[in-house]
């Protein structure tokens, strides 16, 4: 029997560069990108929200997380309204291009989902390197159906500002490979054919902020797209709090008991996660993160399915509960939409952090589109939005 041990593959890095003076400095996040960067593409018909007065901006960072919607998911069947310009490759990457670097101008941490390999390695890796960003990718697995070279396979990567932040261990998370330990999950028929089949992966980084020696743990993922499917959605996040929960005692070297104390403690644990989660405010997932445990034999989507006795219910969130600094803008409908095709307009990307968490506060977030520009469009991409999915923002300060 493997070990789970096996399974984690954890990389301790290098110390990152420095300082670089050579890289224009970062920039708020205020009000006054808007009124005095109007070009700005990824704040361009949005407005920025406050949730909190900022008292150092040396101890804020800017958390941004993007679906940039693969080239090779542009199906004629979903994406054939579109003009033929907006669907093109070659604008599309333009308009991409500029997004990275209008992010990266007050951004400190940018995930991104749907990130081709072959761009990432030949583009975009390079493109914010020249920004002073420092970068971790990770590959999906190569699905049944896919006729093209693995290199065209997208995935989901961190880019981390390295003015700010330096790395000190990342981790490269494909879920198959969790479901498939025995010590980790009974391998039922359930198991085999619904969780070990599917090729969603993550990222987990530990990254230190260079001004105050704050340590945050940040993941980054891409979960299962289909909606007869929140049971997989579900179980994926269950191993993804359970691998950061890991991450935690190994940088901390504690035990679960130690670790829990410590996260409830005035030192606490920052804790981010981002990603498209493919679910819905309403989901048994989003239940899960942000009220800390779900009960699963309550839940209609999860009954009738058999993953042996190791998941249990409740079914408990190792990270407590999870907030997003969009959680009161979501439930009084202020931002309704993060995906927008002609069919499917929801909320189904997200920003949180750990609720426990005594270090950090969120201050600002970049509202949805305006309602009136919106209205002007079918569904996304288009001349503005090279992506079906908004780009989520938000800014969090250390105190």
């Amino acid at each position: 029997m493997r070990s789970l041990r096996n399974v984690l593959t954890y990389t301790k890095t290098k110390p990152s560069r420095q300082f670089s003076t050579s890289i224009p400095a970062r920039c708020e996040l205020s009000h006054n990108d808007i009124l005095d960067k109007p070009n700005n593409s990824v704040l361009k018909h949005r407005e920025i929200v406050q949730l909190h007065p900022v008292n150092d901006l040396r101890r804020t960072v800017t958390v941004s997380s993007y679906n940039i919607l693969s080239r090779h998911y542009m199906w004629p069947s979903i994406y054939g309204y579109l003009p033929a310009k907006d669907r093109t490759w070659k604008n599309r990457l333009e308009l991409l291009n500029q997004n990275f670097l209008d992010l990266s101008k007050f951004s400190d941490i940018m995930c991104f989902q749907e990130m081709e390999y072959s761009v990432y390695r030949n583009v975009w890796e390079k493109l914010m390197r020249d920004r002073n960003f420092g970068s971790i990718f990770e590959r999906k697995l190569r699905p049944g159906y896919w006729d093209k070279t693995l290199t065209m396979m997208d995935g989901v990567s961190i880019f981390y500002n390295l003015n700010t932040f330096r790395m000190l261990n990342y981790q490269r998370v494909k879920y198959t490979a969790f479901f498939k330990e025995p010590s980790f999950f009974d391998q039922t028929k359930d198991t085999k054919e619904r969780l070990v089949t599917r090729n969603n992966v993550a990222l987990v980084a530990v990254l230190q902020h260079l001004a105050t020696n704050e340590i945050f743990f940040v993941s980054n993922t891409h979960l299962y797209w289909s909606p007869r499917h929140e049971d997989v959605k579900l179980l994926q996040a269950y191993v993804l709090t359970k691998i950061i929960q890991k991450a935690v005692q190994r940088h901390f070297q504690c035990s679960k008991e130690q670790m829990k104390k410590l996260m409830d403690g005035p030192c606490g644990v920052n804790i981010i996660l981002t990603g498209d989660l493919n679910s819905s405010p309403n989901s048994m997932t989003y239940k899960y993160l942000t009220h800390g445990s779900i009960d699963i034999e309550k839940e209609e989507k999860f009954a009738g399915y058999n993953y042996g006795h190791t998941i249990k219910s409740p079914l408990v969130n190792p990270l407590g509960k999870l907030n997003s600094p969009y959680r009161s803008l979501f439930e009084n409908n202020e931002f309704t939409r993060t995906a927008y095709l002609p069919k499917f307009k929801k909320i189904i990307d997200y920003l949180m952090y750990n609720e426990s968490s005594a270090r950090i506060r969120p201050t600002k977030v970049v509202n949805e589109l305006k309602d009136h520009y919106l209205n002007s469009y079918e569904g996304f991409p288009n001349s503005d939005y090279p992506s079906d999915h908004l780009p989520i923002i938000g800014q969090f300060e250390i105190i």
